[in-house]
């Protein structure tokens, strides 16, 4: 890194610089570019140089001279690097356009242009042979990464292989991130020839965060990961073919409504599917949803008007792992779907305050192992026989269900049940008899459970249980008093008991 103190002309005399490179504070002022233009080529020389940040000094915006400045462009032109540079970073550059030299940094891997406020045009990329990463933050004022595909060639060689169908853009790009750009809009101004080319052969992640006005984009065939957060849905059309993908995440999209049945049909070999904080989504498609064969990983969190799940889900017979939270208005789940999930390892059912019920179907989820139920407030029962089916269930957490009165007998049957937790239950009156089968219990959790009356009588033939935590339950604390209480003897041989603990982390 180059000292504040330091100046840029120092760097002539380092001819076997090598590693990374940073030189703070840049100014687009005339002295600095006379400084760099008597030095000759201060940067251009460090042919062993594999890192370069450059990051200019904030100016103020209303400082009008210095924008409409050539000095500006100057003093990017004389910092051009070696081309054998891998890694690139500009920051706080001011011009609205690039050097020229972007253009012969053939072996740069990795480029990154960040807060680069002015900025109208990019230089043309797609041509970098090598470029394997790309990340566009804080571009406020782009509106196309491109003018139009064809002048994105220098030569005219190039422009006629430009109309070809062989033509390949960003050969070996891997990584997109695009992020805080507000007004970008697409990627080509002009994308009259957009059909006819090869674009992006090797591109398995794509990052669009906070681009709410990209509405168009190419055609990804190959990605493998797409996350689009506070941006606009429209930037992929209803029939959008992304058949290699298999991690797709939706967050904070405002404008979608509908999944398309059509485009999320395609995705035969998604397994990770999240879509969270989408206000306006009314539905999921039945048949589309049935169609991602391969999903193993399904998250939907805050959706306020999501009202039900498709039974399409009875298809997902590789789902391992399903979280629903936060979605106000959702009356149900998918009655046979749940029940077809037989590869289900976690569930996650939480702040769903429409809830009633749960399908007597995830009595066939014998895979399970975790199970979540949270923040149901109209929840007036679990599914008796549904529950002693999870044989392979090892943790449970049962918590702000105040209408549930009571648990099933069948959770008796949970041998492989190791962790079990239940919390702000006020109408809970005691616990199933049941409790005394489970075999492999190491910790049991209670709290705030102010009508729980006594602890079942089974509780000591537990040998494997060492933990016990009980709190805000008053007459459960009177009843464990150690060696006066009722219910001391049930508990006596828990090696570890806490009975209402001191403030602080109860867990």
């Amino acid at each position: 890194m180059l000292r504040d103190s330091a100046r840029l002309s120092e760097l002539g005399k380092l001819k076997d610089l090598r590693g990374q490179l940073k030189i703070k504070n840049l100014r687009c002022e005339q002295d600095m570019v006379s400084e760099l233009n008597y030095d000759g080529a201060i940067l251009k020389e460090k042919r062993y140089l594999y890192s370069l940040i450059l990051q200019w000094m904030p100016i103020e915006r209303e400082n009008s001279d210095v924008e409409e400045s050539d000095v500006i462009i100057k003093s990017m032109e004389a910092l051009q690097p070696h081309s054998s540079l891998k890694e690139l970073a500009v920051d706080g550059y001011i011009g609205a356009r690039f050097a020229s030299w972007f253009h012969s940094l053939i072996n740069i891997v990795n480029l990154r242009l960040t807060d680069c406020d002015r900025c109208q045009h990019l230089p043309p990329l797609n041509h970098l042979p090598l470029l394997k990463r790309l990340m566009l933050y804080g571009l406020r004022n782009l509106e196309h990464i491109s003018e139009d595909m064809v002048k994105d060639f220098a030569s005219d060689e190039m422009m006629m292989l430009a109309a070809s169908p062989s033509t390949t853009f960003f050969p070996s790009l891997e990584n997109l991130s695009l992020s805080h750009c507000p007004n970008l809009k697409g990627w080509w101004r002009n994308e009259t020839a957009l059909a006819s080319a090869s674009s992006f052969p090797c591109l398995s992640t794509l990052y669009i965060w906070n681009c709410p006005n990209l509405t168009s984009m190419p055609l990804y065939l190959n990605l493998d990961k797409l996350v689009l957060l506070r941006s606009s849905w429209k930037v992929f059309p209803s029939s959008f073919v992304l058949s290699k993908l298999k991690s797709l995440e939706i967050k904070s999209v405002e404008d979608i409504e509908y999944v398309p049945e059509e485009g999320i049909g395609n995705l035969t070999l998604l397994q990770k599917l999240e879509i969270e904080d989408c206000p306006n989504l009314v539905s999921l498609p039945d048949q589309g949803m049935g169609r991602l064969i391969s999903l193993q990983e399904l998250r939907i969190w805050d959706c306020p008007k999501l009202t039900s799940l498709p039974e399409g889900m009875g298809n997902l017979t590789l789902l391992q792992h399903l979280e629903i939270s936060k979605c106000p208005n959702l009356v149900s789940l998918p009655n046979q779907g749940m029940g077809r999930l037989i590869s289900l390892q976690s569930l996650d059912i939480s702040n769903c305050p429409k809830l009633a019920s749960l399908p007597e179907g995830i009595g066939n989820l014998t895979l399970l192992e975790d199970l979540l139920i949270k923040g149901c407030p109209n929840l007036v029962s679990l599914p008796n026989q549904g529950m002693g089916c999870h044989i392979s269930l090892q943790r449970l957490y049962i918590s702000d269900c105040p209408k549930l009165a009571s648990l099933p007998e069948g959770i008796g049957n949970l041998k492989s049940l190791s962790n079990l937790q239940i919390g702000c239950l006020p109408n809970l009156a005691s616990l199933p008899e049941g409790l005394r089968c489970l075999i492999s219990l190491q910790e049991l959790k209670i709290w705030d459970c102010p009508n729980l009356a006594s602890l079942p009588e089974g509780l000591c033939y537990l040998a494997s249980l060492k933990r016990l935590i009980i709190k805000d339950c008053p007459i459960l604390k009177q009843r464990c008093q150690k060696e006066t209480g009722e219910d001391w003897s049930k508990i006596a041989h828990i090696p570890y008991i806490r009975i209402d603990p001191q403030p602080g982390p109860f867990f």
